[in-house]
């Protein structure tokens, strides 16, 4: 009980601050900064690829190697999360928009991709946590990209 009281305690106040930070008044320096922070929790997702996705009791294997093997949601996936790390080192409008709708994609197809992958219940270990990990970072980053959308919508009106 305790513990999901100060769950709600401390992510009302992370909201509330994120929200006062990014949300109300546009500055190209915040822009800036959610655009980086995207960058970055894609590229730690890309790094998460390289851990074990599966349990050893189903072989353990890493994004890459469900890659190498032709599983075509991660396939998908892994495009996805590169289209749109790379559109998120660009400082262009539309491709800032179209990173953004392409992580919010592939937040979403992680999560149906894991749910193929492992159906049922599985046992987790440190060893194959990597997916929750990314899922997690991508829901992180689905916050972090709409901030920016709303940054970009907010530099529209004050042009």
């Amino acid at each position: 009980m305790m513990k999901t009281v100060f769950f709600w305690i401390a992510w009302g106040i992370i909201s509330f601050w994120a929200l006062k930070t990014f949300y109300f008044s546009y500055d190209k320096g915040k822009l800036q900064k959610l655009r980086e922070t995207a960058f970055y929790i894609n590229l730690s997702v890309l790094i998460l690829f390289l851990l074990p996705w599966l349990p050893l009791s189903q072989g353990g294997f890493s994004g890459w190697e469900l890659i190498k093997q032709g599983n075509p949601l991660v396939s998908v996936l892994v495009v996805l999360v590169i289209a749109s790390f790379t559109l998120f080192l660009t400082k262009n409008r539309n491709s800032l928009k179209a990173g953004a709708v392409l992580h919010i994609t592939a937040s979403m197809l992680l999560i149906i991709t894991m749910i193929r992958l492992t159906p049922g219940t599985v046992k987790l270990t440190l060893g194959s946590i990597a997916p929750i990990i990314a899922s997690l970072l991508l829901l992180i980053g689905n916050v972090v990209v709409l901030l920016l959308w709303q940054q970009l919508q907010l530099e529209t009106k004050k042009k």
